[in-house]
């Protein structure tokens, strides 16, 4: 369970640009480099942030938010 008194950045998903948190966008499975698109599920939910025309959230390579997953090899 999500602490939500914890969630620094957007509300809900934590959201920080690369001058804030700690992951990384660009190393998440979620994220797409040729869209800068995000498309986990619960982020493109939640996120008041423009939507790409696939629905995916648009972020910063940099950002990175509570739902960062590491890619798998």
């Amino acid at each position: 369970m999500i602490n939500e008194k914890a969630i620094k950045g957007e509300k809900n998903t934590g959201y920080e640009g690369p001058e804030g948190g700690p992951f990384r966008c660009s190393n998440c499975e979620y994220f797409n480099s040729t869209t800068d698109g995000c498309s986990q599920e619960d982020m493109k939910k939640h996120s008041r942030r423009k939507k790409l025309p696939s629905g995916d959230v648009l972020v910063e390579a940099g950002g990175c938010c509570i739902y960062e997953e590491h890619k798998k090899r």
